[in-house]
């Protein structure tokens, strides 16, 4: 009877580690946030790319977003930027409200500085901070061909499309 016994331990116990490994392993590869495969390609015969950073202060969230969701494109690479007298519950809601996009989600191109800069637009640290992020992009991503720094008060006047089509025509 105690052969029996260890028989059916080492069965049910084997059963419940598998079971607690499959358990495991599909909440893991639900719950993930896996980007799609890139199908966009940078180079000479591709239209270029751009590397926006987009900077305001605090109260500017929602229009750092509404800015982000105007020049928004796959192919360009984005970091935003609230400077250091927004509250950190500011610049949470602004990644919350980032990921809840889900375009944005998919590719991964949106980036938010998590230590802000103290910014003056009249002095030297607003050139500090553009370069800053230039190189911060630079490290994220190099396959961009031109950095375009947006204050969270400007808004476009004319669409990607039409940038890519300008640039390609006068600079490509």
């Amino acid at each position: 009877m105690g052969a029996e016994k260890r028989w059916l331990f080492t069965l049910f116990s084997s059963a419940f580690l598998s079971l607690l490994f499959l358990l495991v392993y599909s909440i893991s590869a639900f719950s993930s946030s896996k980007q799609f495969p890139s199908i966009i390609h940078h180079g000479t015969h591709y239209p270029p790319a751009f590397a926006y950073y987009i900077s305001g202060g605090r109260g500017d969230k929602d229009r750092i977003l509404r800015l982000l969701l105007a020049v928004y494109h796959p192919r360009n690479r984005y970091l935003l930027h609230l400077g250091a007298e927004a509250s950190d519950e500011e610049r949470m809601r602004l990644v919350g409200a980032v990921n809840a996009v889900p375009a944005i989600r998919s590719f991964g191109n949106v980036d938010v500085i998590g230590m802000p800069s103290r910014l003056t637009y009249m002095g030297s640290s607003n050139l500090a901070a553009m370069l800053r992020a230039a190189a911060i992009l630079l490290r994220m991503d190099a396959g961009w061909t031109w950095f375009v720094s947006l204050s969270a008060m400007d808004y476009p006047l004319i669409t990607q499309d039409g940038m890519f089509l300008f640039f390609c025509f006068f600079f490509g």
